[in-house]
């Protein structure tokens, strides 16, 4: 039973949102520049699957080029453009306008993927406000389809007598200065710089079932009204299964689409609606989570959940369940893909986690690997120099020499690293999305790191206390209540209890005897500012806005979002923290027993369980485990391999309980469903491990509890699909938010190169 309701609540909270997948692309810069000096790639690889980016993509690299070319004085072709897609295309356009040498290499035929499309498919060139600055003109519009596309495309070639020359790539090596072509027939082509202009489409995905291998069994389609009073069947649940099979139904076809899910959750809700529309006509029969077992030569058979066994008549079979991505091909060109793990990936990982180790140890004093006592014992930074800044400031209550303590302090010297780096990597997030969400949001961030976090309780509170604000009145009784005077002088440290709210900040909750204005107060953050606004706005008015662990994340973990795992499996590490979670309450229960009850059983009791969680065993207390070595070694040390946010998203308690607050939240990311062109770029970019992807090609509200509003889903959709907003209060009108996650500027635009 106990287990039963765990089931559903992990459902609840967080099970039935998608885990979302990363495909597999090369590694490559806002730039098109890859690890391989000299080598570019552009045009779908770069994880854009825009005609407008493809052609945009293959121009600017050739502009780019254009200086190293023209210098260039080897014997070596100056450029060598592999791929003759849209991208490739309009590379080879580009050069030729500018006057360069360069050969142009496609291994089948010109256009070959356009011209594998559907007959009379429509052609979507959007964004539709994205101006091209390139010499390759897309047609009108208007009305576009798989032909006009072909025909304005070919014309523009043929007009420039372009025609790229027939080989096949095998690999690219660099000897030197020169990349070397390696082709399939063991021609080598010695060229200065390289343009992958490849496509993201590798080879067709097999279902790996006997007969797959049969004549008409494909994996293209062209015209659908040659299939006129036959029986075709169509595997797959995307977006091209589903155009293709209502194609052939609208051809006169009798057709059976099979899919594995429940529902077609891969495709966009337009295709869905038109799936229905024609399975509701007659024309199209559905099969859901259905595994197709064999084809044979007039037959396919299948497993349909619940059904048993089945055998659907078959004089033609579509596989469509999407395409690889070169990636061997890539390896064998020195490209490394993203989520690669080598040898250099895994030595910078155990570096990563001895530096943090060695930093949170050092900040800490009184666990029980005791780093920070063997350093000072040593005289190690920034022992003594309390005594070296008392030389040049003597006056202990001046504004300068109250820092004096601090100086020898080295949580003084970490938060002031700390309050830089958000400074710093805070303008770089501001200079790669520079829209007025991103700035209000990151300056934000600085401000309540600086100032609450840093600034008052090593400089201000001091200060104030120096100046003997303290010493008597209402001024001594605030400071009593809520920093309390030991042998080591007043714990100024505990203001951080007015940013960081319980249970993130658990010290000035868990003390021995209550503190009890801190206890309201973090009874008032936790239990009412929090769902309060939580409920209008969403977690990330916390998360994304407050919170210094979100300050570091969004600012210097900028860089590593899209390294966030995702899947299934990292999906259920969500609910650790709801583990985690549930310690503090222990905790907490325990601490109200002491407090409430100090002298009976229940008391002893209580505060044995909450200090046996807290301090009991060495290095599975909760003060070393989750506090320094969770939040610390593996929060901020994971930064540069899995994200800055694996912290907030599997163990942060605060973030956990945040998590059920967000479950009645009225904010919503909403999507323009039209627009949605499946490029995965809004999953990418979420270092929560959202699929924002699945919501928005379904024009779903985005709802998973995980967003923390740091708008780099809404920013870089290439297409503007995403709006932030939040339901009305009648839960039917659509609020958007007033302040704008877009700059008109995205991660791979011209600006951000």
């Amino acid at each position: 039973m106990l287990l039963s309701q765990l089931k559903r609540y992990a459902q609840w909270l967080h099970l039935r949102w998608p885990g979302g997948t990363e495909e597999p692309l090369p590694q490559v810069e806002a730039d098109f520049s890859t690890g391989v000096p000299g080598l570019f790639v552009v045009g779908e690889l770069t994880g854009i699957p825009l005609l407008k980016h493809a052609v945009d993509s293959g121009s600017r690299v050739v502009r780019r080029l254009l200086p190293e070319c023209e210098q260039y004085s080897g014997d070596a072709v100056p450029l060598v453009i592999v791929g003759g897609g849209v991208s490739g295309l309009a590379a080879a356009v580009e050069a030729q306008r500018l006057g360069m040498k360069f050969e142009w290499l496609e291994s089948a035929r010109l256009l070959e993927t356009v011209e594998n499309y559907p007959i009379g498919k429509p052609i979507f060139t959007d964004p539709p406000d994205r101006n091209l600055d390139a010499t390759l003109e897309l047609p009108d519009p208007q009305g576009l389809d798989r032909e006009g596309l072909l025909s304005g495309l070919k014309q523009q070639a043929a007009d420039r007598g372009l025609q790229p020359t027939a080989a096949t790539l095998k690999a690219v090596t660099r000897d030197g200065g020169v990349l070397q072509v390696h082709l399939t027939d063991g021609k080598v082509i010695a060229a200065y710089r390289v343009i992958l202009a490849l496509g993201r489409s590798g080879e067709f995905r097999r279902l790996d079932v006997p007969g797959e291998e049969l004549d008409h069994v494909s994996s293209v389609c062209q015209d659908p009204g040659s299939f006129r009073d036959r029986d075709v069947v169509v595997v797959g649940g995307g977006d091209t299964a589903c155009e293709v099979a209502v194609a052939f139904s609208e051809g006169g076809a009798r057709v059976s689409l099979l899919y594995r899910r429940s529902e077609l959750t891969s495709a966009s809700a337009t295709q869905r609606q038109r799936v229905g529309e024609a399975a509701a006509a007659g024309r199209l029969k559905v099969f859901p989570t259905t595994k197709v077992q064999r084809i044979t030569a007039d037959t396919v058979e299948v497993v349909r959940e619940g059904q048993g066994p089945q055998s659907l008549p078959a004089e033609a079979v579509f596989t469509l369940i999407g395409r690889k991505a070169p990636v061997d091909l890539l390896r064998a060109c020195g490209l490394s893909m993203r989520g690669d793990r080598g040898a250099l990936w895994w030595t910078s990982f155990a570096a990563c986690m001895l530096l943090f180790f060695v930093l949170f140890h050092w900040k800490r004093t009184g666990v029980a690997i005791p780093i920070a006592e063997w350093w000072r014992n040593l005289g190690g930074f920034p022992a003594g120099l309390d005594l070296w800044w008392q030389k040049i400031f003597p006056d202990s209550t001046s504004i300068f020499g109250v820092l004096t303590p601090a100086m020898d302090s080295p949580g003084f010297w970490y938060s002031l690293l700390y309050t830089l780096i958000v400074l710093i990597f805070g303008l770089k997030r501001i200079k790669k999305r520079p829209s007025d969400y991103i700035r209000r949001q990151t300056w934000c961030l600085f401000w309540i790191q600086a100032i609450p976090l840093f600034l008052l309780p090593y400089w201000i509170l001091p200060l104030l206390g120096s100046m003997g604000l303290f010493d008597a009145g209402w001024g001594l009784s605030v400071a009593d209540s809520l920093f309390p005077l030991t042998d080591e002088g007043r714990e100024y440290w505990r203001a951080f209890g007015l940013i960081l709210a319980w249970p993130l900040f658990f010290w000035n909750v868990f003390t021995d005897q209550p503190l009890v204005v801190w206890c309201v107060i973090s009874l008032v953050q936790t239990f009412v500012l929090l769902p309060w606004a939580i409920h209008r706005w969403g977690k990330g008015v916390y998360c994304g806005w407050i919170c210094s662990c979100g300050a570091l994340a969004e600012t210097l973990g900028d860089a590593h979002r899209h390294k966030m795992p995702r899947g299934d499996g990292p999906r259920l590490l969500n609910m650790v923290s709801q583990a985690i979670l549930l310690l503090c309450f222990i905790m907490l229960i325990g601490r109200v027993l002491s407090w409430s009850f100090p002298q009976s059983e229940v008391g002893i009791w209580g505060q044995a369980i909450a200090l046996g969680i807290q301090k009991g065993l060495p290095l599975f207390n909760y003060e070393w485990f989750v506090d320094l070595f969770l939040s610390g070694v593996i929060g901020v040390g994971l930064y540069w391999h899995f994200s800055g946010r694996t912290w907030c998203r599997f163990v942060c308690p605060l973030a956990a309980l945040m998590n059920i607050y967000a479950r009645f939240t009225r904010f919503r990311i909403f999507a323009d469903k039209s627009r949605c062109i499946s490029c995965n770029v809004c999953t990418t970019q979420c270092h929560q491990g959202i699929d924002v992807m699945s919501f928005a090609r379904q024009g779903i509200p985005m709802e998973d509890p995980q967003c923390v509003r740091c708008s780099a889903c809404v920013h870089d959709c290439p297409t503007d699909v995403l709006r932030f907003g939040r339901w009305g209060k009648d839960g039917i009108e659509v609020i958007l938010d007033s302040v704008d996650p877009r700059s008109g500027v995205s991660s791979r635009s011209d600006q951000s190169s």
